[in-house]
């Protein structure tokens, strides 16, 4: 081998010093020929004059010149390490190659020019065969979604209980990015409640049957999850189309239920609360607006029987949503004794047949109430 280097020495030399794109290109094969060749083991003193050429190759190289090395390096393999570590830190048309395949590159090298780089780059090197569990933590906090989603699909990675984490949390947020972090072998129990009432149906099935959650889990993480999303839209409270988005997604994912109308009025979402209770009752808005609005809580008395609320159920949402109340907030305790009482006397049944008959005539249940309003003054 030494023979073959000091045979070829003087022309590299000489095309080394030549500072045409030709040469250089010339000079990027001659050393590609030495590396690619099956009984290539350089001395010490072959490798020290390799590297010196490398180095004045790289350093004038062309595109053209860097193009070449890959081209001629198909075997990343085969590549030595201080031309691979140059070219990571390429164009991605020189560096993608490099990075996808090329073995001499350490962890180190890697996250440098994930740090240093990020983008087309860090894309590249989450598509490697393998990846360290401290090269992924690099990819998935750079926040690039198509990096974190190559991360997630990849099961050539090893992801830490951080990396897991982060992407569960941004996964919410992420279509594209459930499926593959809900079944990674590294998701964590709490990771996979995290994103529990994000998910499909399927997904939920299948966290069920790997982590066996309980009906307190499941619940929890309903809490969880509505609390997460309605603070995100904090300052969007009295707007109808957004709040009107934001009911569209909890029903799209299950989580229009009695137990978190409470929750709701406990952010002070009463626009919201408003607009759940008309889709989980079947009335219009306006006519869930009036029954709110009412002194006496009748309507409400009547809507929670049907939809299977219980009487502590009731009194909590007749005080809390009196907050969305114009004027005064404070419930009396005589209203409050007369809510009581209509939702005693209301079987489910008969208050099933009142939301019937509102919501094929809305006015009926202004009929409704003031024909009880007369009936209490007369008792009285």
């Amino acid at each position: 081998m030494m023979s073959m280097v000091k045979e070829k020495l003087p022309t590299m030399y000489d095309l080394a010093r030549d500072r045409s794109e030709p040469a250089r290109i010339e000079l990027a094969g001659m050393l590609a020929d030495i590396f690619l060749n099956p009984d290539a083991v350089l001395s010490l003193r072959e490798e020290e004059m390799a590297n010196e050429l490398i180095d004045q190759l790289l350093l004038a190289g062309s595109a053209a010149v860097r193009s070449q090395l890959v081209h001629k390096f198909a075997d990343m393999s085969r590549m030595p390490a201080r031309i691979a570590k140059a070219l990571a830190r390429d164009s991605i048309d020189v560096a993608g190659p490099v990075l996808l395949a090329s073995t001499c590159l350490a962890d180190d090298d890697l996250i440098q020019v994930v740090d240093m780089k990020g983008g087309d780059h860090a894309l590249a090197v989450a598509s490697r065969a393998e990846i360290s569990a401290a090269v992924a933590d690099a990819l998935v906090t750079t926040g690039d979604m198509r990096v974190m989603i190559a991360v997630a699909e990849n099961l050539g990675a090893h992801l830490s209980y951080r990396a897991v984490d982060v992407l569960a949390d941004a996964a919410r947020y992420a279509a594209p990015l459930r499926a593959p972090v809900m079944r990674r072998p590294e998701l964590t129990p709490d990771a996979a409640m995290k994103l529990y009432w994000w998910v499909e149906q399927d997904l939920r099935r299948y966290a069920l049957q790997r982590f066996g959650f309980n009906a307190g889990q499941i619940d929890r993480a309903l809490a969880d999850t509505v609390a997460a999303f309605l603070g995100d839209h904090a300052h969007e409270k009295d707007n109808d189309a957004v709040m009107a988005q934001v009911a569209d997604w909890m029903e799209a994912h299950d989580a229009l239920t009695p137990q978190v109308l409470p929750q709701v009025l406990r952010m002070g979402h009463f626009r919201l609360f408003n607009m759940l209770l008309s889709r989980m009752s079947g009335l219009s808005l306006s006519l869930i607006d009036t029954i709110i609005a009412e002194v006496g809580g009748r309507g409400l008395a009547a809507i929670c029987r049907t939809i299977g609320i219980d009487k502590p159920g009731f009194v909590s949402l007749f005080l809390l949503a009196r907050g969305g109340r114009p004027g005064e907030h404070i419930v009396h305790p005589r209203e409050l004794a007369q809510a009581l009482a209509a939702f005693d006397r209301l079987s489910p049944a008969i208050a099933g047949d009142l939301l019937h008959s509102w919501k094929a005539n809305p006015d009926y249940f202004v009929r409704h109430m003031q024909e009880a309003a007369a009936e209490s003054r007369t008792q009285v």
